[in-house]
């Protein structure tokens, strides 16, 4: 038997998301996880032209690296992540939070490692082995947020568990007679995606967005 469930998430999609929702999500980094982090924690707050703005100064402060190891990141200090970013970026705080972007980001690269996550395959794999732990320790450095996390995810092409309002769309959508998990929303979308000639990461984020301003 035919499963239509991809079929009516795509057609109701079709009708709620916005145009160039598949322009929103950049391409990111998959391969160095460190501009990732970077990219992600002033994505939270800062415009698109800004976060471009500091990931160009921070690899023309490291021209020969690769971007890939955390570790080289957690070595290099508070100081050196400043650095990295730059006068215009360095001095900069998380709004709301008075602690620097970079310390931040330092702290950040610390939990990780910490975690075994070192690279992007590693957080690409910490992402679908223990989800939860890898988060939970994100989290627990000061300025970061949910949002932050799935920004740094999504950069990274990790995977992002779907959230309560995304699983509740869903089952409203699919007309499901039981709640659905994590694993079956994830599997739905990304069954929607293809017929989207789309892919997960990039749908998810589209209904990530789109529920979180339907619940405002």
């Amino acid at each position: 038997m035919t499963d239509e469930r991809p079929l009516a998430l795509y057609r109701d999609l079709s009708e709620v998301l916005p145009s160039g929702w598949r322009d929103a999500t950049p391409w990111g980094y998959p391969d160095q996880v460190e501009l990732a982090v970077v990219a992600g924690v002033f994505r939270a707050q800062v415009p698109q032209s800004g976060v471009d703005s500091v990931v160009d100064t921070f690899m023309r402060a490291r021209p020969h690296d690769l971007l890939d190891d955390l570790t080289t990141l957690v070595e290099g200090g508070v100081a050196g992540t400043k650095a990295a970013l730059g006068p215009r970026w360095g001095d900069t705080n998380v709004l709301g939070v008075p602690v620097l972007r970079a310390a931040v980001i330092h702290t950040a690269a610390e939990a990780l490692v910490r975690h075994g996550v070192r690279s992007g395959a590693d957080l690409r794999a910490a992402a679908l082995e223990r989800p939860d732990a890898v988060a939970k320790a994100f989290l627990g450095v000061r300025g970061l947020g949910q949002g932050t996390w799935e920004s740094i995810c999504v950069l990274a092409h990790a995977r992002v568990r779907p959230n309560a309002l995304v699983m509740k769309y869903v089952e409203s959508v699919v007309g499901s007679d039981t709640p659905l998990d994590a694993d079956e929303t994830t599997e739905l979308l990304r069954l929607a995606a293809r017929r989207f000639a789309s892919d997960e990461r990039v749908l998810s984020a589209a209904v990530r967005a789109y529920v979180a301003d339907a619940a405002i």
